[in-house]
């Protein structure tokens, strides 16, 4: 008879208790704007609790499957095994994501160079992240970073790509023509602004003067009551 060293229902209610222990994680972060006032804190503790999130899901996966496992060592060791074998390479893309998204250096905004590619980080996905060139968005994945390394460009001086997420709104021809009007910006590659397809937000892509900083746009637009982030 095969060992068993917990049943299946204990297995469900493990899942159980990670799922809400998730939810309470998730749940706070869609809190933290109406707990705290200054946009900064409210942005310097968004990135906390997601990267708090990214050590958890791994982690909880895991737990999950040794569980799993331990219910039936012989049969469910070797369907484990197996999974290992055949996602080998996602695993490993995974896990690269998983320690280069919780970097202190790394976030959302970040300008960063990785092999033969030099932009902003727009958005993080679970294999690679989206990396905004001056010529337009481009797929990285984690095991190009792995392979080539990166660095991040923490001066302000030297003009680079940014991406700024503005609440949904229908004067888009008003905030053109706000950048047009701001020193600020660098004409000389013309800033982008589109609507994103699923959330309720505009998507705008500019590059700064040298020695501008992006926390003063930002505090531009908010002057004319255009509502901008650097998390999406």
């Amino acid at each position: 008879m095969l060992e068993t060293s917990i049943s299946w229902l204990e297995f469900f209610k493990i899942i159980g208790i990670l799922i809400i222990l998730y939810l309470i994680i998730s749940f706070f972060k869609k809190v933290i704007p109406q707990i705290f006032n200054r946009k900064s804190v409210v942005d310097k503790i968004t990135n906390i609790v997601n990267r708090v999130l990214e050590i958890y899901k791994p982690i909880a996966i895991l737990i999950i499957l040794l569980s799993f496992v331990t219910i039936n060592y012989k049969v469910h060791g070797i369907l484990f095994l197996l999974l290992i074998v055949v996602a080998f390479n996602y695993i490993k893309s995974y896990v690269n994501g998983v320690l280069f998204k919780i970097n202190p250096l790394v976030s959302l905004g970040s300008n960063i160079s990785t092999g033969e590619f030099n932009g902003q980080i727009s958005k993080f996905l679970h294999f690679g992240f989206i990396l905004n060139e001056i010529e337009g968005d481009r797929f990285v994945n984690y095991t190009y970073i792995d392979k080539n390394g990166f660095s991040v460009s923490q001066h302000d001086e030297n003009a680079m790509r940014k991406t700024l997420y503005i609440q949904d709104s229908e004067e888009i021809t008003t905030i053109l023509d706000l950048l047009f009007d701001n020193p600020l910006v660098d004409f000389s590659q013309k800033p982008t602004l589109k609507k994103l397809p699923v959330s309720n937000q505009l998507q705008l892509n500019l590059t700064l003067e040298k020695g501008a900083k992006i926390e003063a746009l930002i505090s531009y637009l908010e002057h004319y009551n255009f509502n901008a982030s650097q998390i999406k």
